[in-house]
């Protein structure tokens, strides 16, 4: 007998991932659309509830909450020179 799968439930916010990895929730892929990378959990009844918590401003321990960040931040790394330069650009535009 086939497996069914459960539908995905793809987010690009990155605190948004990082909570709902603290709150018990497995990344179980990625995916990419003009760039940007979406990280996707399955979609159930557990993932929409704490969707749901974070949007109501539920708390995770921060410190579990800090790393996650730190880890998803690694999965894809950017260009700091573009960052930088981008930076720089959007300052020097700052009226005085």
């Amino acid at each position: 007998m086939r497996k069914e799968e459960q539908p995905a439930f793809a987010t690009d916010h990155l605190y948004l991932a990082a909570f709902l990895v603290c709150a018990g929730q497995e990344i179980v892929g990625t995916s990419s659309v003009g760039g940007r990378v979406s990280l996707e959990f399955t979609q159930t009844p557990q993932l929409s509830a704490a969707v749901a918590n974070f949007m109501a401003g539920a708390l995770v321990p921060a410190r579990k909450f800090s790393f996650e960040v730190l880890k998803l931040k690694r999965l894809f790394p950017r260009k700091i020179q573009t960052v930088e330069k981008n930076y720089k650009d959007a300052h020097e535009q700052i009226p005085r």
